[in-house]
C-alpha cells in the first residue's frame, strides 16, 4: 500500500500562449492520471469592463475564477456557504485549497489554481516563452488575429500572476517554485509533453516515491 503522501501529482503553471490548456490534459492522459483543469478559460479575460482600471479589472476577475470554482462539486461539504465576518474571497479561496489538495490526494495533473503553492509535495513544471512567440501560439490554439492575442495576453498574465501575489505573496515567475521550467513555444506541443512526462518519471524515480504499477 503507498504511504500517505506519496501519490504522484503534477502541477502546471502556464503563461498565456505556452499551450498549458492543450499540454496539461495531455500529461495526464500520456501518464493515465485524472486532471484538474482551470475553471476560468483565458477568454474571460476579454469580457472585462473597458472602463475600469487593471486593479478593478483584475479584482473583477480574480473574484470571478473563484466563484466560477465555486460550482464544482465540494467533495466535504457540496458547496461554499456563507461565513459571518469572513469575506467572500477568503471563503472561496479556502474551497479552492480544499479541492485542489483532495485532488492531490492520488496521483493526478493540475493546471493552475496555485497548485504550485498549495501542493507541498509534487512535481512543479512551469510553461512560459518570449512574448511574441506565445502571441503566435495563442493566435494558433485559441483561433485569434495577432491583436486580439496580445490583448489577451496582457489580460490574462496579468491576472494569473495578481491572482498568486494576492493569495499567496508569491511571485509566479520564480524558477524556485518549478522543478522544471519549459519554453513550450519552442517545441511542438506533444514534445512538450513527452519532457514533462518523462521528466516527471525521472523526478518520482529519484525521490524514490513508489509507484502503482508501470506508466504507460
Amino acid at each position: 500500500m503507498r504511504a500517505l503522501g506519496s501519490a504522484r501529482v503534477v502541477t502546471i503553471s502556464a503563461s498565456y500562449g505556452a499551450g498549458g490548456s492543450v499540454i496539461a490534459p495531455a500529461v495526464a492522459e500520456r501518464l493515465g492520471f485524472p486532471f484538474l483543469d482551470r475553471a476560468l478559460p483565458a477568454a474571460a479575460s476579454s469580457t472585462a469592463a473597458e472602463s475600469a482600471d487593471d486593479e478593478e479589472r483584475t479584482e473583477g476577475l480574480i473574484t470571478r475564477m473563484l466563484s466560477r470554482f465555486a460550482s464544482v462539486p465540494d467533495p466535504l461539504t457540496g458547496g461554499v456557504s456563507g461565513v459571518p465576518g469572513v469575506p467572500r474571497d477568503e471563503v472561496l479561496k479556502e474551497q479552492v485549497e480544499r479541492q485542489v489538495g483532495q485532488f492531490a490526494r492520488s496521483d493526478g495533473v493540475i493546471l493552475g489554481w496555485g497548485s504550485t503553492v498549495i501542493v507541498k509535495r509534487a512535481f512543479h513544471v512551469r510553461l512560459d516563452g518570449p512574448e511574441e512567440a506565445r502571441v503566435r501560439r495563442g493566435m494558433l490554439i485559441e483561433g485569434l488575429d495577432e491583436g486580439a492575442s496580445r490583448k489577451r495576453l496582457a489580460d490574462t498574465d496579468r491576472v494569473r500572476s495578481l491572482y498568486i501575489r494576492r493569495m499567496y505573496g508569491r511571485d509566479w515567475r520564480d524558477f524556485e517554485l518549478y522543478h522544471l521550467v519549459v519554453d513550450s513555444t519552442s517545441l511542438d506541443l506533444d514534445a512538450c509533453v513527452s519532457v514533462i512526462a518523462d521528466t516527471a518519471r525521472a523526478f518520482w524515480d529519484y525521490t524514490g516515491r513508489p509507484a502503482n504499477g508501470p506508466l504507460p
